[in-house]
C-alpha cells in the first residue's frame, strides 16, 4: 500500500516535480508555464514532507494522518460520567472521548480520558486514583495518543505486569481549531494555560474519581506536549507533584509558543522552562519531579534538554534517558512506559503503593533503544477490523519496550 511513510510515495513526488519543472521550461505559453512552475513548488514541498515523515516514521497510514491534522475521533466512543462497578476481574482499562468545557478560559474543547480497569471494580469504588494529564504534539490532536502510541494498550499491559499501578490519564487538546497553535500559554487573546491547569483539572474532579490532591497529579507530553509539560509545571509549582518530558523544547521562541506569545521577550523568558528552571534556588519553594528523555540523533533537541536537566539538577536529581534516535513517533513510543512507571512512583500516595504494589522501578539514568523507522512493515497494518479476527496495528508502542522495562533492576 503506497502509505504516507512510504519511499515510493517521496521518489513519486520527486519525479512528478521534475516533470512539471521541465514543462514549464518547455512549453511556451506564458500561463502554462507559470502553472506547472506552481505546480512544481508544491509538489516538491510536499515530497520534502513526505520525505521528513519517511524518516521519523510520524504517521504510518493515510487514516493516523487524517486524523491527527483535522481533529477527528477516529473510532473511539464517549466516557460516561457515571459508571457501573463490577465485581469481576477486568484486564482492560476504557478509553474514550469526553467533554472538558473551561469555566475560566471560556474554551470549550474535548479530549480523551482512560479510566483503569480497577476504576470499574466494586472493590476499588472508593478510591481516588492519580491522575496525568497527558500533552500531545503540534500539530496534532488528543487522538494521536491512540492512534500513534496506543495509549491504552500500554497502560494496560504496564498495570497487568505490575510496572505501574492504576492512574486516570487525561488527553486535553492543547491548541485550539485551524492552526492558531497555542502550545498551553497564556497570551495576547490566549488563555490555553488557564485552561490546562484550571478548567481541565475541575471537571475531571467533578466527574470522577480522581485524587484531590496537587501532588498526586502528573504532566507529560511528547515533542510540544513536552514543552507544556515543562512549562505548566514549572509556572505553576503547587499544581503537579511529577512533570516527564520526552523530546521537548524548552525555550518558548524555539517552538509554536513563540508565535503564539506575539515574540515578546518577556513573555518568552516567563514561559521558558529552561529559563524558570535556571531561576530555582533552594529557596525556590516546592518544585516537581522532573523526568526527561531526548534523542541523541538530534542536537538541537538534545542540547536543551541537558541543560534544562543540569538546571534543575541543582535542586534535585532529574533521571535523564537518553533515546538513540531523533524526534520521532518510535522515540515517543520507547520512552512512554518508562515514563508513566516513574509517574506511578512519584505520584502514588503510601496507601495506593501498598493496595498496588510494584515489582520495579524506574532506572535513574539509562539509554533506551529505539526501533529503527525504515524498513516499514505493510501489509495488514492499519486494516478494518473483522469481528472475531485481531488486528496488526503499524506505531504500536513496541510491547519490547515494556518487557525491557520488565527486566530492568530496581533502583532506588
Amino acid at each position: 500500500m503506497l502509505g504516507p511513510d512510504s519511499r515510493l510515495l517521496t521518489a513519486l513526488l520527486v519525479t512528478a516535480s521534475a516533470a512539471l519543472l521541465a514543462a514549464a521550461i518547455r512549453f511556451r505559453l506564458l500561463p502554462v508555464k507559470v502553472l506547472c512552475g506552481a505546480l512544481s513548488v508544491m509538489v516538491a514541498m510536499t515530497g520534502g514532507i513526505a520525505a521528513v515523515n519517511y524518516y521519523y516514521g510520524y504517521y504510518r497510514t493515510w487514516g493516523a494522518l487524517w486524523i491527527d491534522l483535522h481533529g477527528s475521533t477516529g473510532n473511539l466512543g464517549a466516557i460516561a460520567a457515571t459508571t457501573t462497578t463490577s465485581t469481576t476481574v477486568l484486564e482492560s482499562g476504557r478509553l474514550g472521548w469526553i467533554s472538558l468545557p473551561g469555566k475560566h478560559s471560556g474554551y470549550r474543547r474535548r479530549g480523551l480520558l482512560y479510566l483503569p480497569p480497577q476504576y470499574d471494580q466494586a472493590r476499588y469504588a472508593h478510591v481516588g486514583f492519580p491522575v496525568v494529564e497527558l500533552f500531545h504534539g503540534t500539530p496534532g490532536s488528543p487522538v494521536s495518543w491512540d492512534t500513534v502510541l496506543q495509549i491504552n494498550r500500554v497502560a494496560d499491559a504496564l498495570i497487568a505486569r505490575r510496572l505501574i499501578g492504576p492512574m486516570v490519564l487525561v488527553m486535553p487538546a492543547i491548541n485550539g481549531s485551524g492552526r492558531d497553535y497555542q502550545d498551553c500559554v497564556n497570551g495576547p487573546g490566549l488563555s490555553d494555560d488557564t485552561y490546562l491547569t484550571q478548567d481541565v483539572r475541575a471537571d475531571v474532579l467533578a466527574r470522577y474519581r480522581a485524587s484531590h490532591d496537587p501532588y498526586e497529579w502528573g504532566a507529560a507530553g511528547y515533542s510540544s506536549g513536552g514543552y507544556c509539560a515543562a512549562n505548566l509545571a514549572l509556572r505553576h509549582r503547587g499544581y503537579f507533584g511529577a512533570a516527564a518530558l520526552i523530546e521537548a523544547y524548552f525555550r518558548a521562541a524555539d517552538g509554536p509558543a513563540g508565535a503564539a506569545l506575539n515574540h515578546s521577550r518577556p513573555l518568552e523568558t516567563a514561559n521558558s522552562p529552561l529559563y524558570l528552571a535556571e531561576r530555582l534556588t533552594p529557596g525556590s519553594g516546592p518544585v516537581p519531579a522532573f523526568w526527561v528523555a531526548a534523542g541523541t540523533h538530534d542536537k538541537t533537541d538534545y542540547r536543551p534538554a541537558t541543560a534544562f536537566a543540569a538546571a534543575l539538577n541543582r535542586i534535585e536529581q532529574v533521571p535523564f534517558i537518553k533515546l538513540n534516535a531523533a524526534d520521532s513517533g518510535n522515540a515517543w513510543q520507547a520512552a512512554l512506559p518508562s515514563a508513566l512507571a516513574w509517574l506511578w512512583q512519584q505520584l502514588a500516595p503510601p496507601d495506593l503503593r501498598v493496595l498496588f504494589p510494584v515489582r520495579t522501578r524506574a532506572p535513574a539514568a539509562m539509554t533506551l533503544p529505539v526501533r529503527p523507522v525504515k524498513p516499514h512493515h505493510h501489509g495488514a497494518c492499519g486494516a478494518v477490523a473483522r469481528p472475531g479476527h485481531a488486528v496488526r496495528r503499524c506505531g504500536n508502542p513496541s510491547p519490547g519496550a515494556v518487557k525491557a522495562l520488565a527486566r530492568k533492576p530496581a533502583q532506588v
